[in-house]
């Protein structure tokens, strides 16, 4: 990833996120992807419910998984994620997921758009109050170190 000011989100797979050999599903993996990108939007200002009571969505486009190596049932894993947002309506988010200090377990490419939620319109000039959140959300968090 290129932006090293990530959003990071930890999990533990549990017994519903695995199989019967006790790696984890693969449904699991869009769960947890969907889980990260709501706790990085929350972080930078405004919570998903929010977002849909003032009439948008942002509903998933395209996804992309790369399973490098299995994830099993008990281990703790980072969730790592990046936002890109220019002009465009797509939101692209890189993530990986991680475990230990740096192994690279799964790489996930998605693209999002915001849509007004009556119409299912896709929004091409957002509104300045989600701009701002947005810059945020591509700057990642600010760096407590």
């Amino acid at each position: 990833m290129n932006n090293t000011n990530y959003w990071e989100t930890k999990k533990r797979v549990l017994p519903q996120h695995s199989d019967h050999a006790g790696i984890m599903w693969h449904g699991a993996y869009l769960n947890w992807l969907e889980e990260s990108r709501i706790n990085a939007l929350k972080e930078s200002g405004i919570s998903y419910i929010d977002l849909v009571n003032k009439g948008f969505e942002m509903p998933v486009i395209d996804i992309k998984l790369k399973y490098k190596f299995p994830i099993y049932l008990g281990d703790e894993i980072s969730i790592k994620s990046s936002f890109t947002i220019t002009k465009s309506p797509k939101i692209n988010i890189n993530t990986i997921f991680v475990y230990g200090p740096d192994k690279l377990m799964t790489y996930a490419d998605i693209n999002v758009v915001l849509i007004r939620k009556e119409t299912f319109s896709i929004i091409r000039h957002r509104p300045i109050f989600l701009e701002k959140i947005f810059q945020k959300l591509a700057e990642g968090p600010i760096d407590k170190k």
